[in-house]
């Protein structure tokens, strides 16, 4: 009895570049059912960053179907120097592709494919996550097709799940944590009248100039990020994502007057600590890690499951309970000199 062929390599499915337009109805499907999607994955995102930003080279949305489904979709800055994640590190704290659950490596290598047909042979990505599929997605497919693969710490993007009650949150925190958290919520609360507004849609980006006048106060280094066009991004995001309900900003008042703003993202099951500040006035009452607390706590309350701090080590997040993520960055190139 003759042996069986053993199985060869499944075959790649189909990748093109699309219309970006055309194809973000079907990539806001897709990242409903990608794992580790996020807010930073979906069109709107790109959508607002184009609106006021350009990439190196030219901006390329790649569709990836199996049987004209759609299993992966990803966003390049394609240049003569190689392919990139599009966008900018500083603005977009989780990056990657979007794939199907069970379909990553598959789509890892059809990118790889298609980059090769299109004589670009190397493909930088940032925003990582290291427990996600992507490392291993890509360290497989640049064995496969003869690319090398190096994968770098980029950040940590520190975290933290959600219980049931805020009560329940505290008692997680490590004993002198819980302790300073209470007495500074304590202490802001006895100062005045103390307050938090979660503001959405058009109210949120009314706010905005709140937030931007509280973060320039707050810390000189945001004071120098908030340029012109980072003012009219926000504003993108906020048309965006604002009536979508995914973007809120959350005011912590002190006698009516504003103490802190927060800026987040949220997706249904996770609430993303986008940016924050505060009026140094109110910092002796610790309002700013006031304001995250709170941030927290209505997210908690609202039934989320998780609070994402994003990039940065801060000493804050690890006082709020956040244990750290770490993010990568993967650097492909291949062998063969294309």
């Amino acid at each position: 009895m003759d042996e069986p062929e053993a199985a060869g390599p499944a075959p790649l499915p189909l990748i093109t570049a699309e219309e970006f337009e055309a194809l973000a109805p079907e990539w806001e499907a897709l990242a409903r059912d990608a794992p580790g999607a996020t807010p930073f994955h979906l069109p709107g995102w790109h959508r607002a960053w184009l609106r006021v930003f350009r990439p190196a080279g030219e901006a390329v949305f790649l569709s990836i179907r199996r049987e004209e489904r759609l299993i992966g979709a990803a966003a390049l800055d394609l240049s003569p120097a190689g392919a990139r994640e599009l966008g900018d590190p500083e603005v977009r704290d989780y990056g990657g592709p979007l794939a199907l659950p069970g379909e990553a490596e598959a789509v890892a290598a059809g990118i790889l494919e298609w980059l090769r047909e299109d004589f670009t042979g190397r493909l930088e990505l940032w925003g990582i996550a290291a427990d996600g599929p992507w490392p291993a997605a890509f360290a497989r497919a640049a064995e496969q097709y003869g690319w090398t693969f190096a994968a770098e710490p980029e950040a940590v993007c520190p975290g933290v799940d959600l219980p049931g009650t805020f009560d329940t949150y505290l008692a997680g925190l490590g004993k002198h944590d819980r302790h300073e958290l209470r007495r500074k919520l304590r202490n802001f609360a006895a100062a005045g009248e103390a307050g938090f507004a979660r503001l959405t849609g058009a109210d949120a980006a009314e706010a905005l100039p709140l937030l931007f006048a509280l973060m320039r106060a707050s810390r000189e280094d945001k004071a120098a990020f908030l340029t012109a066009e980072m003012e009219a991004f926000f504003g993108a995001l906020a048309a965006e994502f604002g009536g979508r309900g995914m973007l809120s900003l959350g005011v912590t008042r002190l006698d009516g007057r504003p103490a802190a703003v927060t800026l987040a993202f949220e997706d249904g099951q996770t609430a993303y600590l986008y940016n924050s500040g505060y009026d140094p006035a109110f910092a002796p009452l610790a309002a700013g890690l006031v304001s995250k607390a709170w941030t927290l706590r209505d997210a908690l309350e609202r039934g989320l499951r998780r609070f994402d701090f994003l990039r940065g080590s801060e000493e804050y997040k690890r006082r709020l309970g956040g244990a750290p993520r770490e993010v990568l960055r993967l650097r492909l190139e291949d062998r063969a000199g294309r």
